[in-house]
């Protein structure tokens, strides 16, 4: 049976484990410095939002959900912790967040006259309504949907948009 090598600890191995540890130090150091930095901005943005808004409002976002489709991409943004920020500020300043259920077809509504779609792939960025035929793009369809049921969840009475009269 042929014999095994033995490794023996020479000072040139023993070199080796303080440079590891320095390169691991560098590394702990430069994910602490993007978690401070993104921090520091959510924060400022946090103070700039409730600062130039009185009423927030959100989607109910499923995170786990899109995390499974997006992966890391997802986590990486910490949308979590900028919500959790958002509202402690938003507690302290005296101002209202409003989070909109996941399931209120946003996307699907008609801002304009207010039509559900049935379907609406992910993919379709852009559609016209078959009541009114106002064309909406996806997300500013979502965006004015939202903005208005977040308006009515806040009591600020009535937010449609109001039609515009014809002058004959």
């Amino acid at each position: 049976m042929p014999s095994r090598k033995r490794v023996v600890s020479t000072p040139r191995n023993e070199k080796v484990q303080p440079t590891l540890e320095r390169a691991r130090l560098n590394l702990v150091r430069k994910h602490e410095d993007v978690t401070n930095r993104r921090s520091d901005w959510f924060w400022k943005l946090a103070h700039e939002l409730t600062n130039r808004f009185d009423v927030l409002c959100f989607e109910t976002l499923n995170l786990k959900g899109m995390q499974r489709l997006w992966g890391r991409l997802i986590s990486d943004l910490a949308f979590g912790e900028f919500l959790k920020i958002l509202e402690w500020v938003a507690t302290l300043k005296g101002k209202q967040v409003v989070f909109i259920d996941r399931w209120y077809p946003s996307s699907k509504t008609c801002s304009n006259c207010g039509h559900v779609l049935k379907e609406l792939a992910l993919e379709v960025r852009e559609w016209r309504c078959p009541s009114c035929q106002s064309v909406n793009g996806r997300d500013e369809n979502a965006a004015i949907n939202i903005c208005a049921v977040g308006a009515s969840t806040a009591k600020l009475g009535d937010v449609r948009q109001a039609t515009p009269a014809i002058a004959v």
